[in-house]
């Protein structure tokens, strides 16, 4: 596990970046999906030749994520306002954190444009989860740093309105995530998992990647699970992701529907142990109610598997181009999306996974998602005509 503090940089500490990243922290077990997220961002940005640096607040715990060769990664002592002043442009990442109430405010005054990603934080399903504090804090402090933002960040095209609910007037540049697919190029052979956990041999792995949360849907996976064991015995769902409250009534439920033997859970896993994962999996689902933009579904993706999510996943992309089935956060949609998967041949389902590969390498690797984003800053540092990927 690699812990990074003030005193472990890749290059030389509180030095001046032009372009500035900001987030709470690098923890994949505290921050999710959020993490690789940026790291693939900054780390595109830095091959491409970005003068680019992180600060977080909170001390960074990568585990067996690689850092971005030569990024600099500072934290939490850094002087988070110095460097957001010594910046050309600074971009935020995640709402109602003290990092961006800092960042904001330093930026405004300073005159820095600054960028704000929301990572799915305003999707109306996340503004309800804890209502009445953050309708306090977008009163007294959210509002005006969205409102006064240079420019807004949205992952998918639904962000785009979200963000426009909370900001009418500030620009949005659409700059879905990306993937590296060399990553997933290399993977191990399926018994890596097995010899550690023997039941899922000679088994039709269905995998849940993400944070065990109740907005992940695990609800409606343990109703399908039920419906559809009996028809397919060799069904056994794997789920891989730190537990974030909805473990024990997902396994209460599972025990009520008498599947014990029929689902495996491996923690939070990162690295070569997720590698191990994606390489025991037949096919990879994420029911979920809420998401910014999916970092697993892409992930998926790269790894050939055929894929069942919902639509609150916004990427229809996956399914325009036979890619994926994408149905309603819904306990019988997401059944009959499973049947059918299930039911199809091991043709079809390689030929569905082969598209999910196609569609992640022609729109979706970071080199392309850099491109865009360092489009981006040059236009807010320079002026001139707005990239095509901002939405005035």
């Amino acid at each position: 596990m690699t812990t990074l503090t003030a005193g472990t940089k890749r290059n030389k500490t509180n030095t001046a970046a032009r372009w500035l990243h900001l987030c709470n922290g690098l923890d994949p077990v505290r921050d999710g999906g959020m993490v690789p997220s940026i790291l693939g961002m900054t780390g595109a940005l830095k091959r491409a030749g970005g003068d680019v640096r992180i600060v977080t607040p909170t001390p960074s715990r990568l585990d067996d994520l690689a850092a971005p060769e030569g990024l600099a990664i500072d934290g939490p002592d850094a002087d988070l306002e110095a460097a957001v002043r010594a910046a050309e442009v600074v971009h935020m990442h995640g709402l109602w954190q003290g990092h961006s109430r800092r960042g904001a405010a330093v930026a405004r005054a300073a005159k820095v444009p600054y960028v704000m990603a929301a990572h799915g934080m305003a999707e109306p399903w996340a503004l309800r989860h804890k209502r009445w504090k953050k309708r306090l804090y977008l009163a007294l402090v959210e509002s005006r740093n969205l409102r006064r933002a240079s420019c807004l960040h949205a992952l998918s095209r639904p962000e785009i309105g979200h963000l426009r609910s909370l900001a009418p007037w500030a620009p949005v540049c659409f700059v879905p995530n990306g993937v590296d697919l060399e990553a997933f190029d290399d993977l191990p052979p399926r018994e890596a998992l097995e010899a550690e956990h023997p039941e899922l041999k000679d088994k039709f792995v269905l995998l849940f990647y993400g944070r065990v949360h109740a907005k992940k849907g695990l609800d409606l996976l343990a109703e399908a699970m039920g419906t559809l064991a009996r028809d397919f015995p060799d069904l056994h769902l794997l789920i891989a992701g730190k537990d974030d409250g909805a473990l024990a009534p997902f396994s209460h439920r599972v025990s009520e529907l008498g599947l014990n033997g029929r689902a495996t859970y491996v923690g939070h896993v990162s690295g070569a142990k997720a590698k191990r994962v994606w390489a025991a999996a037949d096919a990879f689902t994420l029911p979920s109610y809420s998401e910014g933009f999916s970092m697993a579904i892409l992930e998926a993706l790269a790894c050939s598997l055929p894929a069942v999510f919902t639509t609150a996943c916004h990427f229809p992309e996956a399914a325009q181009a036979d890619a994926a089935v994408v149905v309603e956060p819904e306990a019988q949609a997401l059944t009959r999306a499973l049947r059918e998967l299930l039911e199809r041949s091991p043709e079809e389902r390689r030929t569905l996974g082969a598209n999910g590969r196609r569609l992640v390498e022609s729109d979706y690797t970071w080199e392309q998602q850099a491109a865009r984003l360092a489009d981006v800053y040059r236009w807010l540092a320079g002026g001139g005509a707005a990239p095509e990927c901002v939405i005035a």
